[in-house]
């Protein structure tokens, strides 16, 4: 991992949005890379096509462009940052700037996670009158428009597009609104289709594609041309939806609106993401802590989600750690978790800040820092399900393996804590990295895979990976009840900078997938949790 770089002033290492149609015009790929060549957007670890409603976050803060616009990172470690990725789809930078560029840093967080991610294109009132009397003048702006949007999202690395037009549009120019969305959506889904057929076979590219919404219409303009927020899929707007890859419904919704949008939907009604204002204004339930009570009936009528503006736990809240954990706490059950699909995997858990920079438990930088694109793949933050007050994880910045945190995980009695989802299958041995340390005095400690069989005529099965044996510890097959243990060997065992390290080797197990990965711990103890990695012998270096 690279060291995180300081902040040197010059807009050439700033992300910008643009605020003009003559700014759209005229923008041109820079000679250099991505604005001043100092970092690249990390490609999208596709995820596969979800059965399950989906969730999107769209995220407005103050404007946007804080310390998030700096390509290198800043010296701001309290800088907001979002770590709650596998329950999420799909992520939306936005702004009230006409066309609004997602930041490096955001790209590559959400790549990391198998996440997709839209930027904004946005006109409203007067000023956004006079921008859609320029992009409807002909069918040539529109292609304009559209030929800068894909080439603006190619440049930078992200996905697609939330229109988002909150001014009225003359009805006789709401055909070639129409284009411009379709349009738009087309090249969209062409631009990426090009980019994977050259490292993919296409049932693979048309997989991706079908699980990505490249391009989603703000429910604000109806097909008349009114600005009226409809709350709902209806006649109204259902021509822009049928357009594009999804509608964002506003947020003044009933119950009644719900059911409308699910029966005009038809078979697309998981492309309605129904919109959840954290804030609360004007919205159902009151949002805030209560926004779970707003996406519980989101989920009774099998439509998606649109989470907007999580960073109200940054904004309002005294402490955003905690305010996180009980937000996403509480939204946690009515969320789809995915993780990874791919090998080779590692991940220290450091969510893209810290006080210091570790290497292999080594500090290699003193002071604050803050840069999303070093953000490591995070656990299941939230653990809905298990017992109340038999453990909880932290963030740990004092310490890390390697980045600017590490796992804290305190334990008041014997203790399994999910760590992460997974989708994953190999044909070869399997070697598996745990480094930690304790905080208190040790007690059993054991890694677990869990496998999914792929027919009914299959058991399943366990990996266990123990890191630490403890003579009074009697939690061995307790959470294994109904399923095959596989005790997997240790082939490497040391101390290096204060952590312990543990290497196991796993074979294959046929008919098999890994979907689950876990901790277990004997009794009451605290543990550092400092760095995981799985990777194929062949690739094992």
């Amino acid at each position: 991992m690279a060291l995180p770089l300081k902040r040197f002033k010059g807009s050439s290492e700033e992300v910008k949005a643009l605020s003009s149609w003559l700014e759209l015009m005229v923008w041109r790929k820079p000679a250099m890379d991505i604005d001043g060549g100092v970092g690249q957007a990390k490609k999208l670890r596709a995820r596969p096509a979800s059965s399950h409603p989906r969730t999107l976050v769209c995220h407005d803060m103050k404007g946007g462009y804080l310390d998030d616009r700096f390509v290198s990172g800043t010296n701001n470690k309290d800088a907001y940052r979002f770590y709650h990725w596998s329950g999420v789809d799909t992520f939306v930078y936005f702004s009230h700037h006409l066309v609004t560029i997602p930041p490096l840093g955001w790209i590559n967080a959400a790549h990391l996670h198998g996440v997709t991610v839209l930027g904004t294109f946005i006109t409203e009132w007067e000023a956004g009158s006079a921008v859609c009397k320029k992009l409807l003048a002909s069918e040539e702006t529109v292609a304009l428009a559209v030929r800068q949007l894909v080439c603006i999202a190619n440049h930078h690395g992200f996905e697609g597009w939330l229109i988002n037009i909150e001014n009225e549009v003359p009805i006789e120019k709401i055909p070639l609104m129409l284009k411009f969305v379709e349009d738009l959506t087309k090249a969209m889904r062409k631009r990426e289709t090009d980019k994977e057929t050259e490292n993919a076979g296409e049932d693979k590219v048309k997989e991706d594609n079908d699980n990505c919404h490249r391009v989603i219409w703000y429910d604000s303009v109806t097909e008349n041309g009114e600005l009226k927020w409809q709350n709902a899929l209806n006649s109204q707007n259902y021509a822009f939806f049928d357009a594009c890859d999804g509608i964002f419904l506003n947020y003044t919704w009933t119950e009644d609106h719900l059911d409308h949008s699910r029966k005009a939907a038809g078979g697309r009604h998981r492309d309605v993401f129904v919109g959840l204002d954290i804030f609360g204004r004007n919205f159902y339930a009151g949002g805030k802590y209560d926004t779970w009570k707003a996406l519980e009936v989101v989920r009774k009528h099998d439509l998606s989600a649109a989470i907007f503006a999580p960073g109200w736990t940054h904004e309002t809240q005294p402490d955003f750690m905690e305010a996180e954990r009980r937000l996403w706490g509480s939204l946690a059950p009515f969320l789809t978790h995915r993780g990874i699909q791919d090998l080779p995997f590692t991940t220290s858990f450091c969510q893209g800040s810290g006080e210091y920079f570790f290497c292999k438990g080594k500090m290699e930088r003193e002071g604050p820092w803050h840069n999303l694109s070093l953000q490591h793949l995070q656990p299941l933050w939230s653990q809905e399900g298990e017992e109340e007050g038999s453990g909880c994880l932290s963030l740990v910045t004092q310490e890390a393996y390697n980045g600017g945190g590490c796992l804290g995980i305190t334990t008041h009695s014997s203790t399994t804590f999910r760590l992460m989802v997974c989708d994953l299958e190999w044909t070869r041995p399997l070697r598996v990295t745990v480094a930690y340390k304790w905080s208190s005095q040790p007690t059993a400690l054991t890694f677990l895979c869990h496998l999914s069989p792929s027919s009914s005529s299959l058991k399943q099965k366990i990996l266990e990976f123990i890191c630490e044996k403890d003579k009074e510890d009697k939690t061995d097959g307790d959470a294994c009840v109904g399923e095959e243990v596989i005790e997997c060997p240790l082939e490497v065992s040391h101390v290096e900078n204060g952590w312990n390290i543990r290497r196991f080797t796993a074979c294959e197990v046929p008919g098999h997938r890994m979907t689950l990965m876990t901790l277990r711990l004997g009794g009451a103890a605290e543990l550092r949790l400092g760095h995981l990695d799985m990777m194929l012998e062949a690739e094992a270096v």
